[in-house]
């Protein structure tokens, strides 16, 4: 789903430059998008902490 239509995730720009989310029931996929790629950053439980999880250097 991703990678036909990467612009559709919701934009998580407080968490990290170009980074993205969507969600696979139960975890969340955050991402990243360049001209030829998608890069995923992480991959983890919706009901994690994702700004915690940011300001500890988590999506870095």
């Amino acid at each position: 789903m991703v990678r036909q239509s990467p612009l559709m995730g919701t934009a998580r720009e407080q968490l990290g430059s170009g980074l993205r989310v969507t969600f696979q029931h139960p975890y969340a996929i955050y991402y990243q998008v360049s001209d030829c790629e998608l890069i995923i950053v992480r991959v983890f439980h919706g009901a994690r902490d994702a700004i915690a999880i940011a300001e500890q250097g988590g999506f870095l």
